[in-house]
């Protein structure tokens, strides 16, 4: 009985350390479908950090979609050390505002925001912040998918 109990407060305990480490999200749900073009106008994406913020003024193609404050769409490095394509809502969870947009750095490694100063990780496709408010409240980037069929990408939620 005692091994039950002390079983029980252990996996009890674990349970808490493990929710307390949940990274937070505050973006609101929107509609995200894009399709990219990676041989003509999207093709500065095939760069290793290459990168563009798509907003609803900015695609040229009806039904295509935005999410929150715009796409972010990256082109990163995977855990195997091969390319992937990453996209995150440009929009910064912390300020949490459709207006207050990540900027990438001049490193093309991180996601900068000019309202709270909150650095995101983009270059291993995590959008975790690093520094800042963000980081302090647990607040990553909205990710979104994206699957690449030839020379399309297609990025959606």
């Amino acid at each position: 009985m005692r091994k039950l109990l002390r079983f029980g407060l252990l996996t009890l305990a674990g349970l808490t350390l493990a929710c307390s480490e949940t990274i937070e999200m505050r973006i609101p749900v929107r509609p995200v479908s894009l399709e990219l073009d990676l041989t003509y106008q999207d093709k500065a994406l095939n760069a290793i950090q290459g990168w563009k913020i798509y907003r609803q003024n900015n695609v040229d193609q009806a039904g295509e979609y935005t999410g929150f404050g715009g796409v972010l769409v990256y082109h990163g490095l995977n855990a195997s050390g091969g390319d992937s394509f990453y996209a995150f809502d440009a929009a910064c969870p912390h300020e949490a505002s459709s207006n207050v947009l990540i900027e990438v750095d001049e490193s093309a490694i991180y996601g900068i925001c000019p309202q709270c100063g909150s650095k995101y990780e983009l270059l291993n496709g995590i959008g975790n912040p690093v520094e800042g408010p963000a980081a302090q409240a647990r607040l990553q980037l909205q990710r979104y998918q994206t699957e690449r069929v030839g020379n399309t990408l297609h990025v959606y939620n």
